[in-house]
């Protein structure tokens, strides 16, 4: 049996190209970014996903990202969008320095956040049972994929509490819930020509399920 893990909504079929002896960064402007990001805090998944369509799908992963670190610059008040296009300092700006140390923004890259809340919350689903991926539209952010709507699967393993990230990047209550890893059979989700003995295992939040 061929399987694909597909985390928070993201799947690829066929084979994954990878680039030999790959440098982390391959510009040095990159780890930068990802620097100033991490130093900062400012990381929103709901300002990326502004970026139109025809600009972001021509623009590297990191580029992205400088465009949302430069937007969220803007809202937090640090610089104004004239100090950035100009690469100065406007006279008229009130001076705002984070309290970070140059040893805390060393170390805030390389700490991993913990996600997993430490809560007791009843779960709704157990292993082994069916569930079918609710029929849902958002207009904003989710991180459940369109292909699983409506589609049935099985419940292989709970993951634990995490937050509901549809909420989480619209700044709204966290509501925490139990991740649930599902299988979902490729006939299931593409139909009788996908392969019969190929299946994809997805993590899926509570509120994107329902019984089946």
């Amino acid at each position: 049996m061929n399987t694909i893990h597909d985390m928070g909504g993201m799947a690829g079929l066929g084979d994954l190209e990878y680039e030999r002896n790959e440098p982390v960064f391959h510009e040095e402007w990159e780890g930068r970014v990802l620097g100033m990001i991490s130093a900062l805090g400012l990381f929103r998944r709901t300002e990326l996903e502004s970026i139109p369509a025809a600009a972001y799908l021509n623009m590297s992963y990191y580029e992205r990202w400088l465009i949302m670190l430069e937007n969220l610059l803007v809202v937090s008040g640090y610089v104004t969008r004239d100090e950035i296009d100009s690469g100065e300092m406007s006279a008229s700006s009130n001076r705002r320095t984070p309290e970070l140390t140059p040893e805390e923004a060393a170390r805030r890259p390389f700490v991993l956040r913990r996600s997993e809340r430490d809560i007791e919350i009843s779960p709704r689903f157990a292993v082994g049972d069916a569930v079918r991926g609710r029929n849902m539209n958002p207009t904003t952010h989710t991180r459940m994929p369109r292909y699983t709507r409506g589609r049935m699967g099985f419940v292989e393993r709970d993951r634990g509490v995490f937050d509901l990230p549809d909420n989480t990047e619209l700044g709204l209550d966290p509501k925490p819930q139990h991740v649930y890893l599902v299988r979902f059979s490729a006939q299931e989700l593409w139909g009788e020509d996908a392969p019969a003995g190929d299946s994809l295992y997805i993590d899926l939040w509570e509120d994107y399920l329902e019984p089946a």
